[in-house]
Order: C-alpha cells, then structure tokens, then sequence
C-alpha cells in the first residue's frame, strides 16, 4: 500500500526535538542548545506535571532564540477553552515572529483529569470536543468571525473577536492514533502528527497497535483519505520513540524491548525507532520519507533513566544536511 505523494517525499526534512524532563532555571540554555544542534522546533507536552507550562514555555523558548520554532505536542484539548487556546497561540505567534506551531490532541491520561478535578469521558465524547473545539480555534486564528452553537462549545464571535497577527501564519498539528482523531488531521490539520500507539481506557497501559510498517501505512491511509485533494498539502510527523547510537542494533533493540514489553523484531522494524550508527540512522529516516513520506521527525529528548536523544539526532542532522 503507497499513500504518500511525490510532494511528501521532496518535502525538506525538519527535526524536532520534544522536551518531556522537568525543566527550571536552565530550560533557557536548553532552549538555546537545541537551536545550535540543528533542530527546527522543539516541542513542549501538556502534561499536570512538574514539566514547563506550553505557551510560556514556547514564549520562553523563542525570546531567547533567533530561528528555533517551538510547538505544542499535544495540547489536552480538556485543559482549556478553545477561545483560550486561541488567544494563547495568537499571543506566541506574535511575539516570536510567527514561529509557533499549535499542535492539538484530545486527551488521555484519567489521572490529570482527575489531580484537574474534570470528568474523564468516553474517548468519542473527547473526539467529540476536539472537533467543535477546532471548528472555534481555527477561524479565530484566521480573524474570522465564528458562530458555534455544539453539544460542547457555543462561541459566538465577531471576526475581529481575535485577531491573527497580520502575515503571521499559524500551522496546526493534530496528532494521535486513533481513526476519528487522524480522520480529523485530514480534514484540517496542516500538520499530521503520527505516533504508533494507543492507550487504554485510562492510559495505564500502552498499545503498540500502528508501531509497525504496516501499521503505519494504514493511519497514513486513514488521513489521506479523509483530506482527499489536499492530502498533498498535508506535512507528515513521526514521533520517535527510541534515538540509539550504537554498533549493536539488535542488542539494543532487544533492551529497549524488554523495557517496553515488546518483540526486538519488532523495534528493530519500527519507523517510530533509530538503532544504529550516525550514518545508518541517517539512511533509515531517508528511506522511510521515501517509503512512508514522513518528512518531520520529532524525537523525545529523554526520559528518567534514559539517554537523551539530542547529541546523537544532532549528529543525524548534520549528515542529512
């Protein structure tokens, strides 16, 4: 099954680095590091956690830089008001020379409802929401009027309600896994972000149920049939879970496996994975661009008592430079 264009695979590769350690006093040379280390945008997670809030984060991140852009990846849809959120990223844009990126999501872990004192619904209810919330979000980001009268949201606004700074463009990025959210990015998202996984009801398990080549291919395919003639137009992102520089492939696949409770053929196959040298690492995501059209890699700096990802994906870029 082919899906991705010629445009997704001529597209120029962007990296991205996603930030999930908690962060104080030296999230500005942070910031200032990814930048030197080649990658186009750092992202920051919405999470109820000792982590940097989104917006001030990528406020934060862009006064301190000259060309990094910085994103949200994702934003719990949940957490606020859609005419917050638009007020919020037209505030980012303008004050780092449009380069913000608003990536959306609808929300998953029970236990942030919950510390938030929020009902956890069904995941269709927060499909639901995400939906009308994006029917709000984007007119106003356009500065254009919106009339929104839903089963979760009714705004009703001027078009001069919100403004958009003029000839700032705003990217929107919705990612997730599951159909109706990927069906969602088709439609209107600029940015389709791809992840591999699920999670179960109240996100205390992980499913690698898309991790795969051909699990990849098929929610490529569920976004390229709901964008249709505009599916061309549409940036893919990978998630990368794993960034490993080693001689050993298989050897550290097969610890990453165990770790995860999956197969090392598994990890060693997976597009949402890098084992190998700078050079083989380079190959693979130009090869999966011109396999799966993934043209923006975003890779998880680290987690707690892993290694991260930054020094060996900025050696990756150099190469693909």
């Amino acid at each position: 099954m082919t899906v991705a264009s010629q445009s997704h695979r001529n597209r120029p590769v962007r990296f991205g680095l996603h930030t999930a350690l908690p962060r104080g006093a030296d999230f500005v040379e942070f910031a200032r590091t990814v930048e030197q280390s080649g990658f186009d945008v750092m992202t920051i997670p919405d999470h109820l956690a000792p982590t940097i809030a989104p917006f001030s984060g990528a406020a934060t991140a862009c006064a301190v830089t000259s060309r990094l852009r910085t994103g949200t990846l994702v934003l719990n849809n949940d957490l606020r008001h859609p005419v917050d959120t638009a007020r919020e990223t037209v505030s980012v844009a303008a004050l780092s020379g449009g380069r913000f990126e608003l990536g959306l999501g609808a929300g998953h872990m029970k236990s942030e409802y919950d510390t938030a004192g929020l009902k956890f619904d069904s995941g269709a209810t927060r499909v639901d929401r995400l939906i009308e919330s994006v029917d709000v979000i984007r007119p106003l980001l356009a500065g254009e009027p919106v009339d929104v009268d839903g089963a979760h949201y009714c705004v009703r606004a001027d078009a001069g309600a919100l403004v958009a700074p003029a000839g700032v463009d705003v990217p929107l990025l919705i990612g997730g896994n599951g159909t109706r959210v990927l069906q969602l990015a088709g439609r209107v998202a600029d940015i389709a972000g791809l992840a591999g996984f699920s999670h179960n009801h109240d996100a205390t398990e992980v499913r690698l149920s898309h991790f795969d080549p051909t699990g990849l291919l098929d929610r490529i395919g569920v976004v390229a049939d709901a964008a249709g003639d505009r599916f061309a137009a549409i940036e893919l992102n990978g998630l990368l879970q794993f960034v490993v520089h080693t001689e050993n492939p298989e050897a550290a696949a097969a610890e990453a496996a165990t770790a995860l409770g999956a197969s090392t053929d598994l990890l060693l196959e997976s597009p949402f994975a890098l084992f190998g040298t700078y050079e083989q690492m380079a190959e693979a995501l130009m090869e999966r661009q011109r396999r799966f059209g993934i043209s923006y890699w975003t890779a998880i700096d680290a987690w707690p008592g892993r290694e991260s990802a930054l020094p060996h994906l900025a050696e990756v870029i150099k190469l693909m430079r």
